[in-house]
């Protein structure tokens, strides 16, 4: 790989910072060091871009996000928009010490750090505590803390949101869902 030039570390850090603060992760999350892997990293600075391309893996302490492709896109000193596609892009992070994983995948994971959306697009999903809902199209308003999803069409007419809730047994949290197939729907 070539040189990395010395401010896409810093672009990243912050990256990862605002993310893990917007997904309201574990507190000590943001206090841990950024740990990037790529194949390729490409910087731009007339274009404000950071580009991670070829099995990208991001950790930050219970955050891990793995994609084909990271792009960050920022003026000046500030990150506006991360972009993470793959066949699917995957997101796992704890919320808290005591609650399970949240799990998300979908082609496209986009994060509007100004807006603070973050948007799931294309066989989009998301899991947390046994609860899945899948849908074409999911958008979470970080600061509003409210979801919208919606389904996609197709050849064969329109294709639905999907939720599974499991039961809750008392003293347990439910292990993570099977889909339809009996496959699990966690990544793995």
């Amino acid at each position: 790989m070539s040189r990395v030039p010395a401010c896409l570390p810093a672009a990243a850090a912050l990256f990862m910072a605002v993310l893990s603060a917007a997904l309201q992760a574990l507190p000590d999350d943001r206090d841990q060091p950024i740990y990037i892997s790529s194949d390729r990293a490409e910087r731009d600075e007339r274009k404000g871009t950071t580009v991670y391309t070829g099995d990208v893996e991001i950790d930050q302490g219970s955050l891990h996000i793995s994609a084909s492709s990271v792009t960050i896109r920022e003026s000046g000193d500030t990150v506006n928009e991360i972009l993470a596609t793959g066949d699917p892009a995957k997101m796992r992070q704890k919320p808290a010490e005591d609650r399970e994983p949240v799990y998300a995948r979908a082609r496209s994971i986009q994060y509007n750090v100004t807006g603070e959306v973050l948007t799931l697009v294309d066989d989009a999903s998301v899991t947390q505590e046994g609860t899945t809902v899948t849908g074409d199209h999911i958008v979470y308003y970080i600061e509003e803390q409210r979801v919208k999803a919606s389904g996609g069409g197709n050849a064969s007419g329109k294709e639905r949101v999907k939720v599974v809730i499991p039961p809750r047994r008392s003293g347990t949290r439910p292990a993570t869902p099977a889909t339809p197939e009996g496959k699990s729907d966690a990544p793995s």
